[in-house]
C-alpha cells in the first residue's frame, strides 16, 4: 500500500472514531404492542411522553406516547453534565421574561382568533406561557400541544399540526405559526397586531378555553 493511500485510510478511520463516538447512547421505550424505540425521554406532561427518537445514533424526530400505550421504559445511565431540571429550565424561562410587559388573554375554545390587542415589531422577541385544556369534539380533549396525532386537514389554519393547538399569527393575512406549549422566545419576521388562535377546521362542537400570558 503506498503512503497516499495510507494516509487517507488512517484519516477515515480517525473521522468513523470521531463519528461513532458522538452517537448519542439512548434508553429503551417499549408499547403495548411490543414496538421498541430507541432515544431519549425528554418530558412527561399531561399523561404523555415525550420521547426524542434515534436514528443512527442520531436524533431523528420527536413522537409523543400516551402512556396508556407505554409498556415500560429501559433508562441508560445519564450524563448529569450539562442536565438541567425543570425548575432551572422554568427559572431560565422567567429571566427571559423579566422586564417585559405582559397580558392575560382568555382563549375560548369556539373562537379561531382573538385579537390580543398587542402590536409587535419585527424582530421583536415574545413569550408565551399556556395553561388549561379544550374539547375539539364532544370526546376529544386536548391540551395546549393539540391532538396526539396531528392528522393532515387542507381546512386547519395550520393543515399538517395539531388540532387544537395554539397558534399565532401578525396581522390579519400574516404568516400563521405554532405556538403550543412552547415557551421559549419567539422572534416576530413581521410589523402589526398580534393574534392567536386554535388550530381547527369545525369550531361548532368545541368548549373550554386555554388561558395565555403573552410577555412582549
Amino acid at each position: 500500500m503506498s503512503k497516499m493511500k495510507q494516509k487517507w485510510v488512517i484519516i477515515f478511520i480517525f473521522l468513523a472514531v470521531i463519528f461513532f463516538s458522538l452517537e448519542l447512547a439512548g434508553d429503551y421505550l417499549h408499547t403495548v404492542d411490543r414496538k421498541v424505540y430507541e432515544g431519549k425521554m425528554v418530558a412527561f406532561k399531561f399523561n404523555t411522553i415525550y420521547f426524542n427518537v434515534y436514528k443512527f445514533g442520531k436524533i431523528y424526530r420527536t413522537k409523543r406516547f400516551p402512556l396508556y400505550k407505554v409498556w415500560k421504559i429501559e433508562f441508560n445511565t445519564p450524563k448529569t453534565e450539562g442536565l438541567e431540571s425543570s425548575f432551572e429550565v422554568e427559572q431560565n424561562y422567567n429571566k427571559l421574561r423579566k422586564g417585559k410587559r405582559h397580558k392575560k388573554i382568555q382563549l375560548e375554545a369556539a373562537q379561531k382568533w382573538i385579537d390580543t390587542g398587542i402590536d409587535v415589531e419585527i424582530g421583536q422577541e415574545v413569550l408565551f406561557s399556556a395553561s388549561g385544556s379544550i374539547y375539539i369534539n364532544k370526546d376529544t380533549m386536548v391540551y395546549q400541544n393539540g391532538e396526539l396525532e396531528p392528522n393532515w386537514n387542507k381546512k386547519k389554519s395550520l393543515p399538517n399540526q395539531p388540532t387544537g393547538a395554539i397558534i399565532g399569527r401578525v396581522g390579519k393575512k400574516g404568516d400563521m405559526f405554532y405556538i403550543g406549549d412552547d415557551k421559549a422566545p419567539f422572534q416576530m419576521v413581521q410589523k402589526g397586531r398580534l393574534y392567536i388562535g386554535i388550530n381547527d377546521f369545525d369550531f361548532s362542537d368545541n368548549s373550554g378555553k386555554f388561558v395565555i400570558t403573552v410577555y412582549y
